[in-house]
């Protein structure tokens, strides 16, 4: 069951959709609480053996990026020698098993010596004794070099493709990256195991695959040629293979079958009952249940849902499955398990019975058979097994280039910004026309039909409630996205014709969904200019403008310290006293894997400090790109600031200005908008009103009422 959870998570590359509710191509089977919906009509139905045939054609198709992968191990340095020396012990170790299994048939011989002239040859037991000794010192001793091959060969390889996917992931824009069909295919770039590689999990899987093809060749070979002259040697062999054969189709049965399928349960009671596990186990709902006096409602609840489902409670999906198809049915292979099981004692018998002489040599020859066999039956069906994942293993190699050749949807341009650089000191202008925009996947308008113009070197404000559009003409300035209609234009020139590159350099932006970088203090303001980010004195003056440096220097590791270490410690049971390890809390809250508890690691700053955390990083590109810097963008800078320290920051941000153009979104009036060259007033994705402040004042329109009622806020 636990192999086929392991294979349940796979994805297909099949073309098309599955749809549980096709009235021809599902076949649906009830398990329980659950509803079990498997395709049964494949792509070219029609055709005999289509399923293997597509397979084929897929595994072709991704044969070229196999061979790109071995040529780029190959050129890893040190990576030759190791891999063929690897593959060299893989093979050797290979041939092993038909070398023991020949020693083993010579002991046919010595019992056939025994039985026609009453003695033993010593000399021929020795060497069998010294032989199957040797065949096992030397699987050891090729074993234990293979595996100290294999760990310098997979760390070089993991290393090597670590690289091709960052890339592939960092270049990717906002809507590109955001996209759910990409985010599976990054998914996919990821090996099942951590310690492990997915161009590493090949060459093993195509060395296991060929040196198990060549050890069943090899016992085979021994085999026929040491049972062809004993007396039904080989029809014994053929009925042990027979009984082997169907022992595994038997077992075989209890595995659900490949192929697309889907599994959903719409029990009421299953669901609900799954829902109040979650409910008592998960550390945020404690509160709510204890204050609320619940317990005893939960239970009730509890104990009626299980009273109502009975022995369907107890089966998750894979329980179900798994009793289902381990029912007794009535097949052919459990017609055949057992008259074959006894086939090949019959046949001793029978020899038995017809030559009583022959007995000592019959026993061994079944002995050795029956061992041979069931190894060879093992070994070819396990073959088979991993030949099955050989297409999605392929698939998965050239996931792995493909993905650093997915398209952003932000298409770059092709002119350079701006001609002249001295010109960004006076500002940059902004101008939208009709510009109107919709998130992705969402039906509602974010921007609709937005017009107005900034001037070089203004200071813009646009203020309006949140979810009115404010956020979003900044990333549409920044070309996170791009409008669905209308064009924005900077100095004079369509901003789709610029190049990405010299617009975003131009460009410093805080927004107001800022992250944290899981890096120390220091890279995270240093980022703010790449170029400078190992300037100290630079990023000390940018904490300085953010109003960070005070708070900073009070942390024990200064600017040092990591907001959210991106490593965890990990601990065997600790006392409960316990509060810190290595200077980090210890959170006994987190599910115990294995006996061990993670700490987060991270430290506890206020939102206004990690606020002005973010700030200090955008000083650090005004400051550090003070002449390649024409614009700066502020979304709601001062959200999670207190009035005084807003205060201050605007008066550092009017003194960092410049001559350089800023554009500022808030929903607070205050002395912001005074100073504003152009307030942009914005209700329901659309300006409302747009002038200076003494103009909207006397306007006496939204804007105004708006200012009136936050100023009341403050008057006696």
């Amino acid at each position: 069951m636990r192999r086929f959870r392991q294979k349940a998570n796979k994805r297909t590359k099949r073309k098309g959709t599955f749809d549980p509710e096709h009235p021809t191509n599902i076949k649906h089977t009830r398990l329980g609480v659950w509803d079990l919906y498997d395709e049964v009509a494949p792509e070219l139905a029609s055709v005999p053996g289509s399923s293997s045939l597509e397979k084929y054609m897929e595994m072709a198709n991704n044969l070229p990026y196999v061979w790109r992968m071995l040529k780029d191990i190959v050129t890893i340095p040190s990576c030759l020698p190791l891999l063929v020396s690897y593959l060299i012990l893989e093979f050797a170790v290979a041939l092993v098993p038909a070398v023991s299994l020949w020693y083993s048939s010579q002991m046919l011989i010595i019992v056939q010596t025994a039985v026609d002239k009453r003695t033993v040859d010593t000399r021929l037991l020795s060497q069998v004794a010294l032989g199957r000794f040797g065949c096992a010192v030397v699987t050891r001793l090729v074993l234990f070099v293979k595996f100290r091959i294999m760990t310098p060969l997979n760390t070089r390889i993991k290393l090597f493709y670590s690289q091709h996917v960052f890339r592939a992931n960092v270049r990717l824009d906002v809507p590109t990256f955001d996209d759910g069909a990409v985010q599976r295919q990054l998914e996919e770039t990821s090996p099942q195991n951590s310690r492990s590689s997915i161009a590493w999990d090949t060459v093993v899987l195509a060395a296991r695959i060929s040196s198990t093809f060549l050890r069943l060749f090899s016992e085979v070979t021994v085999l026929v040629t040491v049972l062809h002259e004993q007396r039904d040697g080989l029809l014994m062999a053929a009925l042990c293979f027979a009984q082997s054969a169907a022992a595994w189709m038997s077992v075989r049965k209890t595995m659900h079958p490949g192929g697309v399928w889907a599994a959903t349960t719409k029990n009421d009671d299953y669901i609900k009952m799954q829902g109040l596990k979650q409910l008592v186990t998960a550390p945020e709902h404690r509160k709510e249940i204890v204050a609320g006096g619940l317990w005893e409602y939960c239970v009730s609840l509890y104990h009626s849902c299980l009273e109502k489902l009975g022995d369907s409670a107890a089966m998750d999906f894979y329980d179900a499955l798994h009793h289902f198809r381990t029912s007794d049915r009535l097949s052919i292979s459990s017609f055949l398990h057992e008259p074959l099981k006894e086939a090949p004692h019959i046949l001793f018998t029978l020899r038995a019975v017809q030559y009583p002489a022959s007995i000592p040599v019959s026993i061994t020859s079944l002995h050795l058979v029956m061992n041979t066999t069931q190894t060879f039956i093992y070994g070819l069906f396990s073959l088979l097994d991993e030949t099955r994942s050989v297409a999605d293993q392929l698939s998965r190699i050239r996931n792995i280039y493909e993905v650093g050749n997915i398209p952003n949807k932000i298409a770059d341009g092709k002119e350079p910004y701006p001609e002249n650089q001295q010109t960004l000191t006076m500002g940059m202008a902004i101008e939208f026309r009709n510009v109107s925009f919709k998130y992705p996947g969402s039906e509602g308008y974010a921007l609709h039909n937005v017009s107005f113009k900034i001037e070089r070197g203004q200071l813009c404000v646009i203020v309006g409630s949140n979810g009115s559009g404010k956020s979003t003409i900044l990333k549409l300035i920044a070309r996170l996205y791009d409008p669905c209609e209308g064009e924005i234009l900077i100095d004079d020139r369509d901003i789709r014709t610029l190049k990405l590159a010299d617009l975003r350099r131009a460009t410093s932006v805080l927004f107001q969904d800022y992250t944290h970088f899981p890096l120390s203090i220091k890279d995270n303001i240093g980022l703010g200019d790449p170029d400078n980010a190992n300037d100290e004195d630079m990023i000390m003056r940018a904490a300085t403008l953010g109003g960070a440096k005070e708070f900073i220097d009070k942390l024990p590791e200064g600017f040092n310290t990591y907001l959210e270490r991106p490593v965890r410690d990990y601990y065997s049971g600790l006392p409960e006293g316990t509060k810190t390890l290595f200077g980090r809390p210890v959170d006994y809250s987190s599910v115990r894997t294995f006996g061990n508890i993670s700490s987060s690691g991270s430290i506890g700053l206020s939102g206004g400090q990690m606020q002005r955390i973010a700030l200090s990083r955008t000083f650090m590109r005004s400051l550090a790109s003070e002449s390649k810097v024409g614009l700066l963008l502020f979304d709601e800078p001062s959200a999670s600031l207190d009035p005084t320290a807003e205060h201050d920051l605007f008066e550092r941000l009017r003194q960092l200005r410049g001559n350089k153009t800023m554009i500022f979104s808030s929903h607070r009036f205050g002395n912001l908008t005074r100073h504003a060259d152009l307030i942009l007033y914005m209700n329901d994705s659309v300006v409302v009103e747009e002038g200076t402040h003494d103009g909207l004042i006397k306007k006496n329109g939204e804007y105004a009422r708006i200012w009136m009622l936050q100023a009341q806020a403050f008057l006696p």
